[in-house]
């Protein structure tokens, strides 16, 4: 029933634009992909419907509104999938009172600043953890309740060299849950005195006391993401930015009870994704050479400390079916955390002279992450990350394409560290693995769309398999074993 009421509302909100004295217009996205046949071993399997990143198909709408002055609109995007409907990228209302300001509110992706070259489509069905995304190399600017502004200040300028941006996001503190929770002029009283209404006894010599543990607006700007860039003229574009976090604010839990049990770190509501700590990025796309794209990017993760009940160490199993309990922190010790370096590196190449051919290349890759309590006697040292891909393709006639995915993926091994006279190194083979892909398909493109398929060969370096928390019988499940697994997918996808 809510299904029905949220698609009749989007059709009449259809109706209702076609009488606004307001420039509207209309698009469509979507894939599915139809698996007929799979095999691993002596297994089979199949499947009806899914997507390249998901369980079902997405079926995708999308409406923008502009007011005929040109300084306010809309965007709203309306996902299908999972017998759910729902807003999936953009509910945002914005406003551009200056040429060189906007300002936006609400749900949104700003992809101005983003990277610009992904990998294969068939990124999951070639490696058992898929491919990385474009926010790897830089990541867009995105909330799912938040406030966004681009300020452009050369705009003025005619000249090619007027394209510096600035760009930053921002949520909101938060009370609670329920009525009017992201309202500024409710949220004034609990930031009074670092006291929460009906738990003012709190003691101050507990580990996890925080003298900051309630919201004020320095703690929301303090987790902002903010950014520059430069278009150079016939170049390309530079950026960096800092993507900040606010970890250390805590609030009692909802439900009342001891302090050790219901203290939660409660995240500035509305920025998507707060990463665990503030990070520093830098990216430079060139696009100075006709039919060459290259975008290259690093993340710099800086070092914290936190005593909150954190993963220290989430591998569960072994390749020799020895089960490896997660290492939590459930006394509250102190740990440094320094979350591993990335560096990413992708390039698109169609040559002048031959241009039905086009290659694409993506490396992302992780190391020197590492968490470490003296304390608590741990230390975890995190093994590299490399993920390679090569994919060539070539355009036979104007409506065929055929190409080929190769994917690698590899890992070192994480050591676990018992500190102490000696330190006594244990070195997993869970987390060590090099995976291997390879996948030659053809493609059908056709006005507003376009078919895809493959015979996609997947080589894990490992068994892999998924924890299952609500199980108490199959608490580790196998995922893959280890052997081939051949899969044909077909990927439909719509665009218009």
């Amino acid at each position: 029933m809510k299904h029905r009421k949220t698609i009749f509302a989007f059709v009449m909100f259809v109706v209702l634009c076609a009488y606004v004295p307001a420039e509207i217009a209309f698009s469509a996205w979507g894939r599915a992909v139809v698996t007929p046949v799979a095999f691993m071993g002596e297994h089979s399997a199949a499947s009806a419907a899914t997507s390249t990143w998901g369980d079902t198909p997405a079926v995708a709408f999308t409406a923008k509104g502009i007011a005929p002055s040109g300084k306010i609109g809309f965007t709203i995007d309306l996902e299908f999938s999972n017998a759910n409907a729902y807003v999936s990228d953009n509910a945002k209302v914005w406003a551009q009172p200056f040429n060189w300001f906007t300002l936006t509110a609400g749900q949104f992706n700003e992809d101005d600043f983003r990277g610009r070259i992904g990998a294969s489509e068939f990124g999951s069905w070639l490696l058992p953890n898929g491919s990385k995304d474009e926010d790897n190399i830089f990541y867009r600017f995105k909330a799912s309740q938040g406030a966004h502004f681009k300020i452009e200040p050369l705009v003025w300028l005619d000249s090619p060299y007027n394209g510096l941006m600035l760009e930053g996001a921002f949520g909101s503190n938060a009370l609670g849950t329920g009525v009017n929770k992201l309202r500024a002029i409710f949220n004034l009283l609990n930031n009074e005195d670092n006291e929460v209404i009906g738990q003012k006894d709190y003691n101050e010599t507990d580990p996890l006391y925080n003298g900051d543990r309630v919201m004020t607006v320095w703690d929301v700007y303090k987790a902002m993401q903010i950014g520059i860039g430069y278009k150079i003229p016939d170049v390309g574009l530079v950026r960096a930015q800092f993507v900040g976090n606010n970890r250390e604010v805590f609030r009692w839990g909802e439900q009342g009870g001891a302090p050790d049990v219901n203290l939660e770190t409660r995240l500035v509501t509305g920025l998507s994704n707060n990463r665990d700590a503030d990070t520093i990025e830098a990216a430079f796309y060139y696009n100075g050479v006709k039919g060459l794209a290259v975008d290259a990017g690093a993340k710099l993760p800086l070092e914290y400390t936190d005593n909150t009940n954190f993963a220290v160490y989430d591998r569960v199993i072994g390749t020799d079916g020895e089960d490896y309990s997660e290492i939590l922190n459930p006394n509250h010790n102190e740990y440094t955390v320094q979350k591993p370096y990335v560096v990413a590196l992708s390039a698109a190449w169609t040559p002048p002279f031959l241009d039905a051919f086009t290659v694409t290349v993506r490396a992302d890759m992780s190391f020197g992450g590492k968490i470490e309590s003296e304390a608590a006697g741990v230390k975890v040292t995190n093994g590299y990350n490399i993920n390679a891909w090569l994919m060539p393709s070539y355009k036979i006639t104007e409506g065929f394409r055929a190409g080929v995915d190769v994917g690698l993926d590899m890992h070192g091994a994480d050591t676990l560290w018992q500190l102490g006279l000696p330190p006594v190194k244990a070195q997993t083979d869970a987390s060590k693995y090099v995976d291997f892909g390879v996948g030659p398909w053809a493609e059908v493109s056709f006005g507003g769309g376009r078919i895809r398929t493959g015979v996609v060969i997947m080589l894990p370096g490992s068994p892999r398999y998924i924890f299952n928390p609500n199980s108490t019988v199959y608490g580790i499940i196998p995922k893959f074993t280890g052997e081939p697994v051949i899969s044909v997918p077909i990927s439909l996808t719509y665009n218009f």
